[in-house]
């Protein structure tokens, strides 16, 4: 338990620490200093996007908490997967400027959380931009979601262990707000009752499946 919370604090302390330093900055530059309008407009900006960076943290360190101790009931609906799956593709889009998301697949209705699997299909596909420069493919059918890179790719032994709370394969790759990312997505998959598939090789890419019928 003691071992728990100290990685808790830690990795909430590692992440708030650069947003913080940058509010503060900013905060302390248009104190101290005469800026025109323009200038100030961006540098709230700044602000409230490092504020908001660091509510995403706590509100992902929430579901988590959430997912883990069943705290969380599913809303069932019937969805248009192809939908859903551009929907998500062009908000990321957006934030990821110069990157392109390939999405194809069978055109199907499947019975799911919206809200849950829009968050995990969500974060596979932003890992994938995160760590990849090429495009990244989304396929999709009646069996399921994945998402294809063409990047780092992950050792065998870190795929295993990939899905675990607050892990993280190194400082530089595949490390998510406190390293909850996956785990967040296999938790959401699990309480639907799918399973999650990884693929990867060193140098060649991954694929992250989620499976909607079990195998």
């Amino acid at each position: 338990s003691n071992k728990q919370k100290s990685e808790i604090i830690s990795a909430i302390s590692h992440e708030f620490k650069n947003p913080i330093a940058i509010i503060k900055s900013y905060c302390e530059t248009l104190q101290k200093e005469e800026t025109n309008q323009e200038i100030r407009k961006r540098f709230l900006q700044k602000i409230e996007k490092n504020a908001n960076k660091m509510n995403e943290i706590i509100d992902r360190l929430r579901l988590s908490m959430r997912l883990e101790e069943n705290g969380l009931t599913l809303d069932l609906e019937s969805i248009n997967l192809g939908e859903l799956v551009r929907e998500i593709s062009k908000e990321l889009e957006q934030n990821f400027k110069n990157r392109n998301i390939k999405s194809s697949g069978e055109e199907c209705i499947i019975c799911a959380d919206r809200l849950l699997l829009s968050i995990a299909i969500g974060n596979l596909i932003e890992n994938a931009l995160k760590y990849s420069e090429c495009d990244v493919e989304v396929l999709f059918s009646k069996e399921g979601v994945s998402v294809k890179d063409r990047g780092l790719g992950i050792k065998e032994d870190d795929v295993k262990k990939i899905t675990g709370k607050f892990y993280r394969v190194s400082k530089n790759s595949w490390n998510n707000s406190l390293g909850l990312g996956l785990n967040i997505v296999e938790n959401i998959v699990k309480l639907h009752g799918f399973t999650l598939h990884i693929e990867s090789k060193v140098g060649e890419g991954s694929i992250f499946s989620i499976k909607f019928t079990a195998k």
